[in-house]
């Protein structure tokens, strides 16, 4: 009984949290006010979701007498209810996306900048994060999961959910921290051990392999390293958070043009090759701006 009352409270109390985004955005619609409708329609979405998941439970728990309608409805809902539940999900990644760059550029950008990205393999936690997340959502809203039945599974449950929160603090630790900067007065590296960080000039760079892949899944794709006089080697252009600065808002791939155009100016060797460019899927005015960078000597 005591289950069944917190259920019905929920219930209403969803109903009640997501009312106010609906309402949000109906006065918005009326009022031909458009400029928070993304972030309104993402809380009706969340608040949709929200009410779907008690009313689905609601079903469950009340309809005792196996009713065939009330069956197809919870059904349906469940359904309903799992594709908004992967929006949720997109969203909490983008959101994710967001914020970690918000951070990444308050704690290493101090002035003027070109670009900045998170150095490779650490960028692949941006995906490995929010997959971990979910799973355990996934888990959570699974038919098959009982750990409610028994206190042993309700001990193993928090021992997992203290493992995978121990897990995840330092992998955003170390997304937050790998980081590249590039300004026109050099190259920035930074790490989850050297929070410092080490400048490099670009009469540093001893060395640019720059062009397209050629061959597999990932034909087609802009790479760009460089490998410093010290031996050390950084991925300028790779899947990564890459963040140009403003003034390239409206000019995408140029900041490679002038970052190649610094680096080969201080008289660094560049292997390359146009090999894979037919591979591109882009329009003809970024294709060609990456051709520039390829062809540069």
């Amino acid at each position: 009984m005591k289950e069944e009352k917190y259920i019905k409270y929920g219930l209403f109390s969803s109903i009640l949290v997501a009312l106010g985004p609906i309402l949000w955005l109906f006065i918005n619609i009326y009022d031909k006010n458009y400029e928070s409708i993304v972030l309104n329609i993402v809380f009706v979405i969340v608040g949709v979701t929200l009410v779907l998941y008690n009313l689905r439970n609601y079903l469950k728990v009340y309809n005792k007498k196996h009713n065939i309608a009330l069956d197809l409805l919870s059904h349906i809902l469940s359904f309903i209810f799992y594709i908004l539940l992967i929006i949720v999900m997109v969203i909490a990644f983008l959101g994710f996306s967001v914020v970690i760059a918000i951070i990444q550029e308050k704690l290493f950008i101090k002035g003027e900048y070109i670009t900045y990205l998170i150095k490779s393999p650490y960028s692949y936690l941006l995906f490995v994060i929010p997959i971990i997340v979910a799973s355990r959502i996934g888990v959570l809203f699974s038919r098959e999961e009982k750990f409610s039945s028994t206190n042993k599974n309700l001990s193993l449950l928090s021992k997992f959910d203290k493992f995978l929160i121990l897990t995840i603090i330092p992998l955003i630790y170390i997304l937050l921290t790998s980081v590249v900067v590039v300004t026109e007065d050099g190259i920035y590296d930074y790490s989850f051990y050297n929070l410092k960080g080490d400048k490099y000039s670009f009469s540093d760079v001893n060395y640019v392999n720059t062009g397209f892949v050629d061959s597999g899944r990932n034909k087609g794709e802009f790479f760009y390293n460089i490998e410093l006089k010290n031996g050390k080697k950084l991925k300028l252009a790779h899947p990564s958070l890459t963040q140009p600065s403003e003034k390239y808002d409206y000019d995408t791939w140029k900041e490679y043009v002038d970052i190649d155009k610094y680096i080969m100016d201080s008289g660094a060797q560049k292997d390359s090759s146009e090999k894979g460019s037919e591979y591109v899927q882009m329009d003809q005015i970024y294709i060609d701006k990456l051709l520039q960078v390829v062809r540069n000597k």
